[in-house]
């Protein structure tokens, strides 16, 4: 049997349903993106999604339903931006021979995905809402950063270490050095808008134009090719504060 065709009445229902549902998201996220949980009232957010207060438990069961769901709609929309690339590259991976990745290679793949990131997290239209909300889970992590970290997080710094992995031919044990040089790889592009206030006064300027996103995604990419260039972590001991001469 073929399945029903939907009705004209269900199709009519479920449009504006799905509208409403993406309008209060959209909502929440600028809500939770500049307060923190406790400071947003669900009224607020509905007035400003112009919908009625029961959508919200209608589409999420509560608040702490829509805070989650906000959680997966940043993921989904920030990770929809490199989700193509970052196959591309992840299919590139497992196409390379064991033991015989090519390093050349595997550098200009994390600058095209350092890049990419760049540019994202600069231009995307959630650019004023999302940090606020990222690193607040960052800083103190609920069950929406286990979403976060899953749907945007993991992925990005998995392919990133994969890649500092093939580059530096890291044996298995050392999978612990990649994780935190990818990390601080991520760092310089992040800061770039965590602490965008601070580039802007100096820059005499109210936000980035085309020219400052264009020298930053190069900056970021050339700055990870010859930092993937330090010596070897094990041959480079840490110098010992000076040790204090006991009184006499």
């Amino acid at each position: 049997m073929h399945p029903k065709e939907p009705s004209q009445t269900s199709q009519k229902v479920t449009a504006p349903s799905t509208k409403t549902r993406e309008r209060v998201l959209q909502a929440a996220l600028k809500a939770f993106g500049h307060r923190d949980y406790d400071g947003v009232s669900t009224r607020q957010i509905v007035e400003r999604a112009g919908a009625n207060i029961s959508a919200i438990s209608y589409h999420f069961g509560g608040k702490h339903g829509l805070y989650l769901a906000t959680a997966a709609y940043l993921a989904e929309k920030l990770h929809a931006s490199h989700r193509e690339p970052m196959a591309q590259i992840q299919a590139e991976i497992k196409e390379m021979a064991p033991g015989a990745a090519d390093p050349v290679r595997c550098r200009q793949l994390l600058q095209k995905l350092l890049q990419g990131f760049a540019e994202s997290i600069l231009t995307s239209e959630l650019g004023e809402d999302a940090p606020g909300f990222i690193f607040r889970e960052q800083n103190h992590p609920t069950q929406a950063f286990d979403i976060l970290y899953t749907r945007l997080l993991e992925p990005m710094h998995t392919t990133l270490t994969q890649l500092v992995v093939l580059i530096r031919g890291l044996p298995t044990s050392h999978h612990r050095e990649a994780y935190l040089v990818s990390h601080a790889l991520l760092g310089q592009v992040i800061a770039f808008r965590s602490a965008r206030a601070t580039l802007l006064r100096c820059l005499n300027q109210s936000s980035y134009n085309t020219r400052d996103i264009a020298e930053i995604t190069r900056l970021v990419a050339t700055l990870a090719n010859h930092a993937l260039d330090y010596p070897d972590l094990d041959q480079v001991p840490l110098e010992q504060p000076p040790q204090k001469k006991a009184a006499p």
